[in-house]
């Protein structure tokens, strides 16, 4: 048996051997000449003709020159002017539910009743654009530029 040292080396060997007879027979092919090279064979390149291009007249540009891209007085388009848009402002949603008051802080606890989430407002803070002004053992205020509104604490049943 021969061995050179490895068991692959057989299989590398008839590859090698393979891809040496593949290419020896293709590069016979391109080295003899086609049977059918001949123009008359192709078609394909009898029936192209070749023609002149010529330009357009100066009348196929009019649009052009009656209105010249560069020109001092051109100007881009005005925007356009957006109408003032009036938001309708949402009413108070809320509810009163408790209150914290301490020496330095004063926090009225709410129940947002679109979304049923409680909120801790300390006085100052906003809640849609409403601000609590003030906070009571029972009531807390809220104010919108003119608009007050005061909630009251309910008693547990």
């Amino acid at each position: 048996m021969f061995s050179i040292g490895n068991q692959l080396t057989p299989y590398l060997l008839a590859a090698s051997t393979l891809l040496l007879g593949v290419l020896a027979l293709e590069s016979r092919n391109l080295v003899q000449p086609q049977a059918n090279n001949s123009p008359a064979a192709r078609p394909e390149l009898n029936t192209f003709k070749r023609t002149n291009f010529t330009a357009p007249g100066i009348a196929a540009f009019s649009e052009i020159t009656e209105r010249p891209l560069f020109s001092e007085g051109r100007e881009p388009p005005s925007e356009p002017i957006a109408a003032p848009v009036t938001a309708q402002q949402s009413p108070l949603r809320l509810q009163l539910e408790g209150v914290a008051l301490t020496p330095t802080e004063k926090i009225a606890v709410l129940r947002d009743i679109s979304t049923n989430k409680m909120l801790h407002l300390a006085v100052g803070n906003k809640h849609q654009d409403w601000e609590l002004t003030s906070v009571t053992d029972t009531v807390a205020t809220f104010k919108r530029g003119a608009q007050s509104l005061e909630l009251t604490l309910k008693p547990n049943k």
